[in-house]
């Protein structure tokens, strides 16, 4: 099965609203590997913007930066 950033999404969700653990595509996460779950959402979300034909950069606004 294909995880989708939906998917991986409503996971970091549930760990961030108090889940122990969750389990995606036969493999268990906890709080421990929230960071490992934002790191697969960012890899698909790009996988999916590159299969989408969107651009992989993005532009983004340095104003009130403190530069």
């Amino acid at each position: 099965m294909a995880l989708t950033v939906a998917e991986v999404e409503t996971a970091i969700q549930a760990i961030q609203t108090g889940g122990q653990s969750v389990t995606l595509d036969g493999m268990s996460y906890s709080a421990a590997n929230l960071n490992t779950l934002m790191t697969l959402r960012n890899q698909l979300q790009r996988e999916t913007d590159r299969s989408s034909g969107r651009p992989v950069f993005r532009a983004f606004n340095m104003t009130n930066m403190g530069y």
